[in-house]
């Protein structure tokens, strides 16, 4: 059986992987093999990498990497995607976006799809953090340069974002709106070979996130990779695209 992920405790980040983040495993492990095959062979050889040849070449070509992540939380996953940034000595900059209060209202899309658990405690889940909370983190590890936290709603901060593209977006915003929201802005934005990383997509809690994406993606050319780390178990498996 697997230990349920404790929300509160950092993400051990390094290989060998411990299964007790299987639930963070997969987009740790995702953003660690993009930038490690920039040290490697450059894409070749590998399935994914292949997929993500032009992902290396274009971190080659430019020294400002932009990537973001939409639903923060508590800032583990986005603390430890800066920290291999670090480790890679690559100038990444992380946008980290949430309300940092809690889930916002449910819409009636969201109400159709959401569980009894998700009506019941809505404005109750994710509240348990803050800005300072994260920013304090952050600073303990002396990783500011490398993350820069957004707070508020989606509807009015993404447009504050730099207008500029990015190599890796990871949405873990649960409902549906918001994945809406998170993919107009940033699907265009995205560069070639980059990567959008869905954590809600097999979610049992949030079946709208699925519902989302996949209007989002329908007709387009991208198809969705699922990846799961360990055993069969609710929320593990992940998903993503390439951007082509």
């Amino acid at each position: 059986m697997v230990k349920k992920l404790d929300t509160t405790a950092p993400i051990i980040h390094q290989p060998p992987y411990q299964i007790t983040y299987a639930e963070r495993i997969p987009v740790v492990h995702i953003f660690r093999n993009a930038v490690a095959s920039l040290y490697s062979n450059k894409g070749k050889g590998k399935p994914l990498y292949n997929s993500l040849c032009n992902f290396a070449e274009l971190l080659f070509q430019s020294r400002n990497y932009l990537a973001a992540e939409c639903g923060v939380y508590k800032g583990n996953c986005l603390i430890a995607c800066a920290e291999i940034a670090r480790e890679y000595g690559l100038p990444v900059h992380i946008y980290g976006l949430d309300t940092f209060s809690g889930l916002p209202e449910l819409s009636e899309t969201d109400k159709l799809y959401a569980i009894k658990t998700v009506l019941k405690k809505n404005s109750e889940m994710f509240s348990d953090t803050s800005v300072s909370e994260v920013q304090q983190k952050i600073e303990a590890k002396d990783l500011s340069k490398y993350i820069s936290l957004v707070p508020g709603l989606f509807q009015d901060t993404l447009s504050t974002l730099p207008d500029k593209k990015y190599f890796f977006v990871n949405i873990d915003c649960d409902l549906y709106e918001p994945h809406l929201e998170c993919l107009e802005f940033f699907y265009s934005r995205m560069e070639s070979g980059g990567i959008i990383f869905f954590d809600d997509y097999h979610s049992v809690e949030f079946p709208m996130a699925k519902v989302a994406i996949d209007q989002f993606m329908d007709g387009r050319q991208e198809q969705l990779f699922h990846l799961r780390f360990g055993e069969e178990a609710a929320n593990h498996t992940k998903a993503f695209i390439v951007k082509y």
